[in-house]
């Protein structure tokens, strides 16, 4: 059964008046135009993110001590898919020279420093996101005071109190005091 078209949207419109919906025609529509995503800006340029500085490299290993994986954020060590798989995570400083701490770096800083970290800035701030990591289970007691203990804990948890590491690194502080 075939119904006209001029059926077809009379019955619509009918099933929307009923309904209680309403219509509005609209006029003057600009036509889709590929890459732009707002017609009214097509004829200014499209201005493109620049990439983001990276300022750490994260090198993880498994538990052999080979490299799996390099990346470049500590969100991008959380998120990956074989972060169980990871026993150590080698943190370097690749950004800009010299070193300036983000606003977060040195609260964190601070705040093991207070607990009663020692050392430059820069070297508590590795310290502080290596613990933001993950470390091997059966040996993270041993990492973490090679990473300085307690102080260093106290910053990590300071800069990331939602990473996957921090329910361990919670314990762990409940466990030395």
């Amino acid at each position: 059964m075939d119904m006209p078209r001029r059926v077809v949207v009379q019955l619509g419109l009918a099933g929307l008046v009923l309904t209680g919906c309403s219509v509005k025609v609209v006029e003057n529509v600009e036509p889709f135009k590929l890459g732009v995503t707002n017609a009214g800006d097509a004829d200014k340029p499209r201005v493109e993110r620049p990439e983001p500085v990276k300022r750490y490299q994260f090198e993880c290993r498994g538990i052999n001590g080979n490299p799996l994986i390099i990346l470049s954020s500590l969100e991008e060590v959380w998120a990956n898919t074989q972060y169980k798989k990871f026993a150590d995570v080698v943190v370097t400083y690749v950004g800009p020279q010299p070193q300036v701490l983000a606003a977060e770096e040195n609260a964190a800083v601070n705040v093991a420093i207070e607990a009663g970290a020692t050392g430059s800035r820069n070297d508590i701030c590795l310290a502080i996101i290596k613990a933001c990591t993950r470390n091997n289970p059966p040996t993270i007691s041993t990492a973490l005071y090679g990473l300085g203990g307690v102080p260093i804990v106290k910053g990590a948890l300071t800069f990331a109190p939602m990473a996957p590491q921090a329910a361990v690194l919670t314990k762990w502080l409940k466990e030395v005091a």
